[in-house]
């Protein structure tokens, strides 16, 4: 096939330049979520972007280019002039808590209606992808991708793409809870054995099962994620009357 030689003529010096600038900011990505993931960074904490430039050896204009991007993503808040991990408050989770739940309704039962057994077999081993995480030492940011890797293929069997755009921008919203929760003591295990009843409750058509069984894990994923968040707020007080 013939080309207009394009690419060709950009120079090679250009295409390195925009290689490194992709793998700087996707480092700084990386070392922001995995330190919220693990707690290094408590919600309210402001982010010094000095110190992120000293860790991640990038440049000033990069790294607020990847906290911007960031705030998008619902990790950070950026009031003023600087970047503050963000984490929902109890009433904001309950709104979103509800919206949320009409949506996996629609979805569950969209499901149990029209998905195929390749897409349930899928669906097994994102399960069995999740179940071996949570038996090795915990990875929130692992764990939180495996988890979404199960809850997007209920969705693109259910065939609900606008469903998936939605709870999307909600997930965005409570990712700081999630992680949270997600290094909660025991929690990995547990959650793994609430996916599994999701996915059993699917196996068997069961639709009422499988939106008790999906309404269960959100509930104890909150309550386990404001646990983790409130001891957090309290380690940080005792840190500062110290």
């Amino acid at each position: 096939m013939e080309h207009d030689g394009t690419w060709a003529k950009w120079p090679h010096s250009r295409l390195e330049s925009a290689a490194v600038l992709a793998d700087s900011r996707e480092r700084v990505l990386q070392t922001v979520r995995e330190d919220i993931c693990r707690s290094r960074l408590a919600p309210g904490q402001p982010l010094d972007v000095n110190l992120v430039v000293l860790r991640t050896g990038v440049s000033r204009s990069v790294v607020r280019q990847a906290l911007r991007d960031l705030a998008e993503q619902g990790w950070l808040t950026a009031p003023g002039e600087g970047c503050v991990v963000r984490a929902p408050s109890p009433e904001e989770a309950a709104e979103i808590d509800e919206v949320r739940r009409a949506l996996e309704e629609v979805t569950v039962r969209r499901f149990v209606a029209q998905a195929s057994d390749s897409q349930l077999r899928a669906l097994h081993g994102a399960l069995l992808a999740f179940e071996d995480l949570a038996d090795l030492p915990p990875d929130p940011s692992a764990l939180l991708q495996a988890r979404d890797n199960f809850y997007g293929l209920v969705l693109r069997a259910a065939g609900v793409m606008a469903t998936l755009d939605a709870l999307v921008a909600l997930r965005a919203r409570i990712v700081v809870l999630m992680c949270a929760s997600l290094c909660s003591p025991g929690r990995p295990q547990t959650a793994a054995q609430e996916l599994r009843d999701i996915y059993e409750a699917l196996a068997d058509r069961d639709a009422d099962r499988a939106v008790q069984a999906c309404c269960t894990h959100v509930d104890r994923s909150y309550e386990a994620g404001f646990r983790a968040l409130a001891g957090l707020s309290d380690t940080e007080s005792g840190n500062t009357r110290d």
